[in-house]
């Protein structure tokens, strides 16, 4: 059997292996999500409602603090991970 045609996507991964689900703080009414390296098929409905719920002010069902994208510039201490 011969391959016809293959195809490899990127995989969106940040530094610490952690998905951003948070505003852009430094740009009013831009929300982000990225960074679930390939497993967004399996947490999707999670951070779907934890994103709905930081636009729409509401009460998120988990502290959104670990997802959040200023991480990577308020000083916070970033956990490299070596596998990715």
């Amino acid at each position: 059997m011969k391959v016809a045609q293959a195809w490899a996507g990127y995989i969106d991964v940040t530094p610490d292996a952690v998905p951003v689900i948070s505003p852009a703080d430094t740009l009013r009414g831009m929300f982000v999500a990225t960074g679930f390296s390939g497993h967004g098929f399996g947490i999707g409905p999670g951070a779907g409602k934890l994103m709905a719920d930081i636009v729409a002010n509401g009460t998120p069902l988990v502290n959104p603090h670990a997802f959040r994208l200023a991480r990577f510039r308020d000083g916070s201490k970033i956990e490299l991970d070596g596998g990715f």
